[in-house]
């Protein structure tokens, strides 16, 4: 995980916390709450909640078996919780068919204990659990794992009216399960997006999650806890590295400000009126130490509270997990209720660990470090399985399975007529939806804002949090309600951009999704007013880090990694959607990089929807930013992704030069750094306008390459000029040749001719020889 250490401020304020307080503290009440005791006769009272028989479901038409052959059994002896005392067999496949009243996430909850007492071995028992498209548990047994019982938690979304949970038994062998939870998640639980994250993440509204750690901080006491929501909250005491560095600290559960939604939503009171702190503040770090499985991502939130700062203190300390790091600022006690707070993280690791840190921040002559609550969850991988590249597909044979979601269509219809009017019906529907949605251009995938809440989250258009100024409009940082991020860009009603390019970027960047294109959270045309609500990208263009002002350099890694970031971003947009799309204003400034630098291309007001298949080029007026348009695009108005390379040439050309395309501040001669570029390469002066903040620091035959690629795209004709799928490749292996080698050659601060060059090669081949 490559996070390098850049600090962030949490934006969420006291009048933020304070105005959560009218909404109503009531525990949350699901509209899904199945407590399945499977095999037992009776209910059980487990963790304050009761659990019924699965004929209890069974009997109200939400629920049904779909099992040739399985048998109940029942014991007290040995068990660790009465939840175990009961469970279900079965000898083939078997299906839990939920009727689903709210469509979501909702909570997965898995049970299993191997009864000493059966008959059969069932340590031995091969588990294998799927629903329709995800692979929960795949070949798990008891003789491996060594725990005496296994729970699993997953928060999954569910968009149908049914769930299937299918329990395949393996060759000659049998299957079970002690008991089942299908629990309705609040729809405020999780954001729908993750702004602090290190790793590539499409669309967390859709991710489905395995629960890993759960902790509860400073409550040596505790070894589990249960919440409303059935959640299980363990000690923190065993992730410790150093027991000796940390010290536990409570307050009463009331002195926690429990009208907030934060709390009632996100952990319970008692969550936050338990911490760990440093016990010795000149000692190190105060860490936990958590085994996970590597090369996955994983969701981690941290849950935060003052309780050991006198007002007016404010607690300012750093949080690390792994190499990411972020700073984190807390406000004191106010009026003697301490105020909660949390933050969401996605990260990833190739190890099979995760540390979790807190330290004072020096910077801010911060006398502690603390933390209250820990939870981390694994987020499923791309074929949608916890378990490497098993699929559902390849444990469950096409015959059962048909056979299961025939099951589901009969179970669901209440008969043929029936059926037959409700597709009609659906059919009708959403042929009028789409035709009313293509009317009004509205994407379901954007959410509308008021102008209110614009409003509220830019403090009324504050100065302070202006961001910058481009073509369409002011872009400000704002915070929204629940504690996100945003940059809103609010349209100059001067501008030549309006309505058209308004509309226009609502509808491509609602239809396209990938980890390197900027994220449309929503949008508000209120009062004629047109406002665009994106993701917040902390580190600002790749201009500004190139030559704006007060700039920090980037490195030829860094470049590199940037420009092929880019490059699959540009990649996806001219051959991962069914028809291409061309950006038309590839630049520098329109390159946005995230806390991690990361980059996502953005600004896609003037883009345009490729060719046809049966078509070279759109025909078009010339739109784009001048620097960076492509010359034939210029002198025929024929439009094509080639295009978008040669704006992606001089992108490259920035990046090696650490110069702007267009300059007027530069002589004559070299306002234009295309121009001036190509003059110095006739002249075999190249080398002189080279960022000087790569000399010495850069491997030759790496930057050559990029040079090489750049001259590639910048060709006149758009016939010479590669497609991305070639310059993304090339650029790849440009990295893995500055990787491969510490060597860095330095340029001499007189011109290098040919012969020198040559030499340098020559000492490099001997050297390598």
């Amino acid at each position: 995980m490559g996070m390098l250490g850049i600090f962030m401020w949490p934006s969420f304020a006291l009048a933020f916390l304070l105005s959560m307080g009218n909404q109503s503290s009531s525990s949350f009440i699901p509209v899904d709450n199945y407590l399945l005791a499977c095999g037992s006769s009776v209910s059980i009272t487990f963790q304050g909640r009761t659990f019924s028989p699965e004929s209890v479901y069974e009997n109200n038409h939400a629920l049904e078996l779909k099992s040739q052959k399985s048998v109940a059994v029942t014991s007290n002896s040995g068990a660790p919780s009465p939840i175990y005392q009961s469970a279900r067999i079965f000898s083939s496949n078997a299906s839990y068919i939920f009727r689903i009243r709210h469509e979501g996430r909702h909570w997965i909850r898995l049970y299993f204990y191997p009864m000493p007492t059966f008959h059969q071995n069932m340590s031995s028992a091969s588990i294998t659990v799927i629903t329709d498209s995800l692979v929960l548990l795949d070949n798990f047994t008891f003789m491996e794992y060594g725990g005496p019982y296994l729970f699993k938690e997953y928060a999954i979304k569910i968009t149908s009216s049914t769930l299937s949970l299918t329990f395949i038994t393996s060759k000659n062998s049998f299957v079970f399960v002690n008991a089942i939870e299908v629990v309705s998640v609040p729809d405020d639980l999780f954001a729908n997006a993750i702004n602090i994250t290190s790793v590539s993440l499409e669309d967390f509204s859709e991710a489905t999650l395995e629960t890993i750690y759960r902790l509860d901080m400073g409550n040596e006491y505790l070894n589990t806890r249960n919440d409303d929501s059935g959640r299980n909250w363990e000690g923190d005491e065993k992730y410790l590295s150093s027991k000796s560095v940390a010290l536990n600290t409570s307050v009463d559960n009331s002195s926690v400000y429990n009208n907030s939604k934060v709390v009632t939503d996100k952990a319970p009171a008692w969550v936050y009126a338990t911490a760990k702190a440093m016990a010795d503040v000149s000692r190190s770090k105060l860490s936990w130490v958590f085994s996970v499985n590597p090369n996955c991502r994983y969701f981690v939130r941290g849950h935060f509270c003052d309780i050991i700062s006198n007002p007016p203190d404010v607690t300012i300390f750093n949080l690390f997990i792994n190499d990411l790091a972020y700073k984190i600022k807390l406000n004191p006690a106010t009026g003697g209720l301490c105020l909660p707070y949390y933050m969401d993280f996605v990260v990833s690791t190739k190890e099979n660990i995760l540390t979790v840190s807190v330290d004072p921040d020096p910077g801010a002559n911060s006398r502690n470090a603390t933390l209250n609550g820990l939870e981390i969850m694994k987020i499923i991988n791309e074929v949608r399985s916890f378990h490497g590249t098993t699929q559902v597909d390849s444990v469950l044979p096409n015959s059962s399975q048909r056979s299961v979601k025939l099951a589901i269509t009969v179970w669901c219809s209440t008969g043929a007529a029936a059926f037959i009017v409700l597709t009609g019906l659906t059919i009708c529907y959403f042929t009028a939806y789409k035709s009313k949605a293509r009317s009004r251009a509205t994407p379901i995938s954007c959410k509308i804002f008021t102008f209110q809440e614009i409003s509220e989250a830019t403090n009324t258009f504050d100065k302070c949090l202006l961001l910058g100024e481009g073509g369409f409009g002011k872009v400000y940082k704002g915070t929204m309600a629940n504690g996100i991020k945003v940059a809103i860009k609010v349209a100059n009603p001067e501008s030549r951009q309006g309505l058209r390019e308004f509309q226009n970027e609502i509808e491509l960047l609602s239809k396209l999704s990938h980890p390197n294109l900027v994220f449309l959270m929503g949008y508000c045309n209120e009062d004629s007013e047109m406002i665009l609500v994106y993701e917040f990208l902390a580190n600002g263009s790749l201009s500004s880090h190139l030559y704006g002002p007060n700039f920090v350099p980037l490195s030829w890694k860094q470049r590199l990694e940037i420009c092929i970031g880019t490059a699959k971003g540009l990649h996806y947009l001219h051959t991962g959607v069914p028809r291409s799309t061309i950006h038309r204003d590839v630049k520098t400034a329109n390159i946005l990089l995230d806390e991690t630098f990361v980059p996502k291309v953005a600004d896609f007001g003037i883009s345009r929807q490729g060719p046809p298949l049966d078509k070279s080029h759109v025909t078009t007026l010339v739109k784009g930013s001048f620097g960076y348009l492509d010359p034939e695009y210029f002198r025929t108005k024929f439009l094509t992704e080639k295009s978008d390379v040669f704006s992606f040439g001089m992108v490259l050309m920035e990046v090696i030069c650490g110069k702007s395309a267009l300059d007027g501040t530069r002589p004559t001669e070299h306002i234009n750094l295309a121009r001036w570029a190509s003059s110095c390469q006739e002249k075999g002066t190249f080398h002189e306008i080279i960022d000087p903040n790569l000399i010495g620091k850069v491997n030759l035959d790496s930057l050559n390459k990029v040079c090489e690629l750049a001259w590639m795209c910048l060709e006149e004709s758009r016939k010479n000029r590669p497609p991305m799928g070639y310059l993304l490749c090339e650029l790849e292996d440009a990295l893995h040749i500055e990787l491969a080698s510490p060597i860095r050659q330095v340029f001499a601060d007189c011109a290098i001719d040919v012969v020198a060059e040559n030499e340098i090669r020559d000492v490099k081949e001997r050297d390598d020889a």
